[in-house]
């Protein structure tokens, strides 16, 4: 979408980031337009086109305004763009800290020290030099994604692609193997209309429209996350999508510090588009300084960072997700293995029912817009594995619901458009433990794990019953449960306590992979399935649950330490033969 003719309006009605403008002309659904503000110039897009009443021969818009419109007066002028809502693609992506219209951080801050609305910077370094290495020759034909050539970024490979909605083009010229930066053209192409096109490494691309795949295929690989109780009971695949609710406190953000850093991927996307002031800058500042275990390096160097800032309206968050989205699908065109994290989805529902509120929708159930369940399936729809490419896109959400309620509509909507669901418990977060995610509480997963799904279901099953059990000692006593009960709540609390936890901040136990979790499942598995008989040697009731509690006890120390030290393979072998020689209730040291 393009029209470089100029365009105005002026403003009719303002409340808050929804404006209205009066205009005479011709204005297209989608398109972005600036309001120009005591001389700045904010951001904003056409959400809907009416006739004007009162006159004739013009229009109303109405518009949502991405930037604090404070000082906004009726009678200001408003410039149509003739573009839609843009992302500029191409090298120097990695690395780099950006507001919700990708605008970047840093260079803000070098500006002014206090964001204010209406400061720009270009989003891509425009000095930088990049090697460009060519790839196709004069007279080649092209099509829309294909390659014209590579530069390195950092330890990838960037293509430098066609944009994706030109057709057969054929290449009438290309510079050589050199140095140029993303304002300076390295190609021309002509279309079949004979209509020349420059090629520069960059370019924009709309961000409601989603990049298409080459060959789109069901998600199958897993992806090893280093978190041991998503691998093994709720595992993602490449390409998959996920929604993580939680109470605020339960640990949403260490978890995701956690796959940021653990999880196996070529490329790391955030969106922090919940707009959190303080809790923000944190992600800024934290991530900035984070040691990538997998090379040594930074690990920004595989990361991009979106952040709605304090100074940006609740309109903004949708536009820092759509923004996340694209560079991600982006990405994943070139062959890569993205995960985008978005914190919190929530946020970006609640900018969706103040909008719609504003303008006079008929509200839905807890006055969220009628059609959010199609908006959030829409969202996690342009995730997905490329078998065309090898790329893929996981997309992980996070969802914040009021009161930890997952029956209220933004947690049930990503349920359903979600393969896997990571629930956080308040009670486990409050008792300690981490991850908080409960294996019995709304956590499932269509994908495979690294595990076998009878073994995961009798893990399941162990954790559920033990559960029953505890609630009826707490209920009823102790006394009333047997003995062969009370040892099956044991081993509940063996693999809870062992498996299910982890040290967020021991170097080791941090990030279990799939060949430890293994030996772990093998152990767990003998663990489940024996019959363990403890010599009673004619002890009361009581005394024969204090003997059982206390050899528990021993084990679940030993394995705890073992979480913390077997590294070798001879090491990590050892925990199935404890575990055996618990069983049999052998002489043994633990």
């Amino acid at each position: 979408m393009n029209n470089n003719t100029t365009r105005t309006g002026k403003l009719i009605s303002i409340q808050d980031s929804l404006v209205k403008a009066r205009f005479y002309g011709n204005v297209i659904m989608g398109e972005t337009a600036n309001v120009i503000v005591d001389g700045k110039s904010l951001q904003a897009e056409v959400l809907q086109i009416i006739p004007d009443p009162k006159h004739a021969d013009a229009g109303i818009v109405e518009m949502q305004v991405f930037e604090d419109l404070t000082g906004a007066q009726i009678g200001d002028q408003v410039e149509f763009t003739g573009k839609s809502l843009s992302v500029l693609l191409g090298p120097g992506l990695l690395t780099s800290i950006w507001d919700g219209l990708q605008n970047p951080l840093y260079k803000l801050g070098e500006q002014n020290a206090y964001l204010v609305p209406g400061m720009k910077a270009p989003a891509l370094d425009e000095e930088k030099l990049w090697e460009f290495t060519p790839s196709v020759a004069v007279g080649d034909k092209v099509n829309g994604g294909d390659a014209i050539g590579t530069v390195p970024e950092g330890r990838l490979t960037h293509s430098i692609l066609v944009p994706f909605n030109f057709g057969k083009c054929k290449v009438e010229s290309i510079i050589e193997k050199s140095q140029v930066n993303i304002t300076e053209t390295v190609a021309v192409i002509s279309d079949s209309q004979n209509t020349k096109h420059e090629l520069k490494l960059a370019f924009r691309w709309a961000v409601k429209s989603p990049i298409p795949f080459k060959d789109r295929a069901i998600p199958s690989k897993t992806i090893s996350t280093g978190v041991r109780v998503i691998d093994l009971l709720a595992p993602v695949s490449y390409g998959g999508t996920v929604g993580n609710p939680g109470p605020f406190g339960a640990g949403k953000t260490v978890l995701q510090h956690s796959l940021c850093k653990y999880a196996l991927a070529d490329i790391i996307i955030m969106a922090a588009c919940g707009e959190r002031a303080g809790e923000a800058v944190e992600v800024f500042k934290d991530f900035a300084e984070l040691e990538d275990p997998s090379t040594g390096d930074s690990l920004m160097n595989r990361m991009c960072i979106f952040g709605n800032t304090s100074s940006m309206p609740v309109a903004a968050r949708e536009a820092s997700v759509f923004i996340a989205l694209t560079v991600g699908e982006y990405y994943r065109y070139q062959g890569y293995n993205v995960v985008l994290l978005a914190d919190s989805t929530s946020r970006w529902a609640q900018a969706l029912r103040e909008r719609s509120g504003r303008q006079g929708d008929i509200p839905g159930p807890e006055a969220f817009p009628m059609d959010i369940p199609d908006q959030i399936k829409g969202m996690y729809q342009r995730a997905g594995a490329d078998q065309g490419t090898g790329g893929s896109l996981t997309f992980i959400g996070t969802v914040s619901p009021a009161g930890g309620n997952f029956q209220e509509p933004v947690t049930q909507a990503t349920m359903d458009a979600t393969g896997g669901f990571w629930g956080l418990s308040q009670d486990r977060a409050d008792a300690k433990k981490y991850p908080a995610i409960d294996p019995l509480s709304y956590t499932s997963s269509v994908y495979d794990s690294f595990i076998s799904w009878d073994d995961r279901n009798k893990m399941l099953q162990t954790l559920y019953e033990a559960n029953g059990i505890d609630q009826t000692i707490s209920t009823i006593g102790l006394k009333k449960v047997p003995v062969e009960k009370y040892v099956l709540y044991q081993k509940g609390l063996t693999i809870d306590f062992c498996v299910m936890q982890q040290n967020a901040f021991h170097k080791l136990d941090a990030c279990t992979r799939p060949e430890r979790l293994i030996v772990i499942n093998e152990a767990v598995q003998k663990l489940i399935d024996s019959t363990i008989n403890f010599a009673q040697d004619d002890k009361e009731d009581e005394e024969v649950k204090e003997m059982v509690k206390a050899k528990f006890d021993e084990l679940r120390q030993w394995w705890k330490d073992w979480n913390l030290s077997a590294q070798t393979i001879d090491e990590m072998a050892v925990l199935p033969q404890k575990v055996e020689q618990f069983i049999l209730q052998e002489e043994y040291t633990l």
